[in-house]
């Protein structure tokens, strides 16, 4: 299984295939599956034509979950450190949902790293929250929601009905989780802005009938990339990489063909 050490915390990634650097960053906040639906729907197609990476984020799938670094330069400094550990000097960073975000700001970090992007449902911003919780993570802080998670798991470890607390626990990623939700939530949405600053190619996949992130976000990412690509996958909704796995992989390849 493996494990790198990466920004203080073990970080759980995968790899298979040989040729052009692809690395992928999942979706969501934490706990889950992490990469694993990419990994399953994904990257056997993909590796056959470049080195396909795929990694579990702070705290989600079965990376740890440390008590900090959950902030967007934490993220994009995660993903490069991964690059450094592996021997890349520059990737193609493929993404989807709240992943789409993290490889967007690293592309505008550190354009020196990157070949390419792949965007798949997403957006310049994909963490809306609502007034009242932005309020409370706000107030609660680093800080707070560290020790939130330590309250929560110490009752989860006393309870006789429970286990310990550990990766199958709910509360086991909790803090981590809210911290990233506090990091989406700070960051807000200054990407849409530097767009045009990202000028190397970017293929954008998206379903038309996306109800978490609408179609119209695909046509602004299009509308402000010098050099994207944008494929609609029609009535698919916003998991169009699995529901639609055969042509999502397909137009990934073309594109790292022209990459490439």
């Amino acid at each position: 299984m493996p494990i790198a050490r990466i920004n203080h915390f073990d970080m759980y990634y995968e790899a298979a295939g040989a040729g052009l650097p692809c690395l992928f960053v999942h979706g969501g906040l934490g706990g889950g599956n992490g990469s694993a639906t990419f990994r399953q729907y994904q990257m056997p197609m993909l590796s056959q034509h470049a080195e396909v990476i795929a990694f579990d984020r702070r705290a989600a799938g079965q990376s740890e979950t440390p008590s900090a670094g959950y902030t967007f330069g934490g993220f994009v400094d995660d993903i490069i450190a991964l690059l450094d550990h592996l021997g890349h000097a520059r990737a193609v960073l493929m993404a989807t949902s709240a992943g789409g975000p993290q490889i967007l700001q690293c592309a505008l970090a550190y354009p020196e790293r990157v070949r390419a992007l792949v965007l798949g449902s997403t957006a310049t911003q994909t963490v809306r929250a609502p007034a009242e919780l932005a309020s409370l993570i706000t107030f609660l802080g680093t800080d707070g929601l560290t020790q939130l998670q330590a309250m929560f798991v110490g009752q989860d470890e006393r309870s006789p009905a429970n286990p310990p607390a550990g990766p199958s626990s709910p509360f086991a990623n909790f803090g981590g989780v809210l911290q990233t939700y506090l990091a989406y939530h700070l960051h807000g949405d200054p990407i849409a802005a530097r767009l045009a600053e990202i000028d190397f190619p970017v293929l954008i996949l998206h379903g038309t009938a996306d109800e978490e992130i609408p179609f119209v976000e695909a046509e602004r990412l299009q509308a402000g990339l010098p050099q994207a690509l944008l494929v609609p996958f029609k009535d698919g909704r916003h998991r169009i990489m699995v529901t639609h796995a055969a042509p999502y992989t397909q137009a990934v390849t073309s594109f790292l063909r022209r990459v490439g």
